[in-house]
């Protein structure tokens, strides 16, 4: 009789453990043992300091801003308004800090050559031809 109240009082708080540890201890937890979700979102406008890089993303829980303070040459490199962002998070929240970058998404290219770049040499034509004599 002891013995199997042991083993109901170890069975409950075992599953009591699994379903409640991780939202009140998950900051305590490493990252690898956290539950992560996808969030994704556009983002409306990136601002550049010298220590950090700050993004607008919408998204379709609401606006949220993304500060990274680590690898901010990186992130600023790849990262540009208008470009799908999906990010590894716990759980949406509005402020967030140095989140895991799973996917950048750039927009549509499209198939017009950008009006800075000079006509191909030749006018265009295939460089085997030559000009009548």
């Amino acid at each position: 009789m002891k013995s199997l109240l042991i083993f109901v009082l170890g069975l409950a708080f075992g599953i009591s453990g699994t379903l409640l540890a991780p939202r009140f201890a998950g900051s305590y937890l490493p990252q690898i043992m956290r539950s992560a979700t996808s969030v994704e979102g556009t983002v409306v406008a990136k601002q550049r300091e010298p220590d950090r890089l700050l993004l607008s993303v919408k998204t379709a829980q609401g606006g949220m801003l993304v500060t990274f303070t680590k690898k901010v040459p990186e992130v600023a490199l790849l990262v540009e308004p208008g470009d799908t962002l999906q990010m590894g998070l716990t759980h949406y929240a509005p402020f967030v800090d140095n989140p895991a970058i799973e996917r950048v998404g750039k927009p549509a290219a499209t198939s017009a050559p950008p009006s800075d770049m000079p006509p191909p040499a030749g006018g265009g034509k295939g460089s085997t031809e030559t000009q009548p004599r």
